[in-house]
């Protein structure tokens, strides 16, 4: 006896592979990088997945197991991507959508809720909230995490956020980030060769905070550090590589000037390519994350998988899966001298720095499987797809 049409879309056919298609609409940066590691662990646990992307996916020289379409782009508005992802979405006939990015945080509301109506639909909450703390967006974007048929999340603490902000019985499934994936096919850089590769000063003891800048990152906080940091390591630097999301380049060049420290920062306020962001870690004697607050890093995340040693605040997940003096140094927030501190012993005992930097590496090799991941998603498309969310 053959299901209704209706029904015939909802199961799948054990005798083929689940047929899932991916949404990542940016292109660029950390989720999509994210995204193409899950394609390609899912590609190869037999999932027969599918990319969508934006025209300017930057990861187009990767080979990949899976298929891709750039369909979506910033400059044809909200409703030419609809109809891209409509269009597709009918032609494939997948057995489930995986969103990892939406087209717009305050209309995508209105939109899953009737792509649900024809295939089940998963979402990735990689931000628990907006990054700026808008009321309205985080509204917004919880109504839209609202419309899936199952949520998934990196850390206990986006669960238990996750738990408060959706209706009672809302799946959520916790599957854990992976690790650096194809950032590390080409090893680890020596440091002396990245250092010159990306015009760093090779003799310099280098604190790099790296990833996309906004306020909560407490960046005017590790500039002032700097200036105290100089007075025990007169060969410090640092070097914020990142694009500038939120204020202005003069913001922080002013704030560099009023800590007397423009002789040692290099200041570039601008996206990272993926192929130079091996090097940038390679370089640093250690990488900082002066963060005010936080659900997961994927910038931290790179920083233990390359084994570069980590100063962090203790918030949100970073006190999950780091132990501070092993895996990490770790300071409350808001603390100017306890970061002071942290860095300078850490650039004072390189030995000790490497230590924490292994151990923090070798977490990320053993609970940080891409193919783990993979596993425990395709097992959730499975149920998903048979209507068991």
């Amino acid at each position: 006896m053959r299901a209704p049409p209706a029904l015939a879309r909802l199961v799948p056919d054990h005798a083929r592979a689940v047929r899932a298609v991916m949404v990542e609409t940016g292109g660029w940066g950390g989720i999509a990088h994210y995204t193409w590691n899950l394609c390609a662990a899912l590609a190869g646990a037999g999932v027969e997945v599918s990319l969508l992307t934006n025209r300017q996916w930057e990861l187009g020289h990767l080979t990949c197991r899976f298929g891709v379409d750039r369909c979506f782009a910033g400059d044809v508005g909200y409703l030419r991507n609809v109809k891209a992802l409509r269009e597709r979405l009918a032609r494939s006939r997948p057995d489930v959508v995986h969103v990892q990015s939406l087209l717009s945080t305050r209309l995508d509301a209105l939109l899953w809720p009737l792509i649900r109506r024809r295939v089940p639909v998963v979402m990735t909450v990689h931000n628990v909230r907006t990054h700026e703390r808008n009321r309205w967006d985080d509204w917004t974007l919880w109504r839209c995490i609202a419309a899936a048929d199952a949520v998934v999340v990196h850390t206990r603490r986006a669960a238990d956020v996750a738990r408060r902000r959706l209706p009672a019985g809302a799946r959520i499934e916790c599957i854990h980030h992976g690790d650096a994936g194809f950032l590390q096919g080409g090893g680890r850089p020596d440091r002396l060769g990245a250092r010159a590769r990306l015009g760093l000063p090779s003799h310099a003891k280098i604190v790099l905070a790296f990833g996309a800048i906004r306020p909560y990152k407490g960046l005017h906080g590790v500039i002032a550090a700097l200036a105290e940091l100089r007075r025990r390591h007169s060969d410090a630097w640092l070097v914020i590589a990142g694009p500038l999301l939120v204020g202005s380049e003069d913001e922080y060049r002013s704030a560099i000037r009023r800590a007397a420290v423009d002789d040692a920062v290099v200041f570039r306020p601008r996206y990272v390519p993926a192929e130079e962001v091996p090097a940038y870690f390679a370089a640093a004697d250690v990488a900082v994350f002066n963060y005010r607050d936080i659900t997961d890093s994927g910038s931290l995340r790179l920083a233990c998988d390359m084994a570069t040693p980590v100063v962090a605040t203790a918030v949100g997940s970073f006190r999950e899966f780091l132990t501070d003096g092993v895996t990490a140094r770790l300071v409350e927030p808001h603390d100017a001298q306890a970061l002071v501190a942290a860095l300078g012993a850490v650039l004072a005992d390189p030995e000790n720095a490497a230590r924490m930097a292994q151990a923090a590496h070798a977490l990320a090799a053993s609970a940080w499987s891409w193919a783990e991941s993979a596993k425990a998603t395709a097992r959730l498309y499975e149920t998903i797809a048979r209507g068991e969310a």
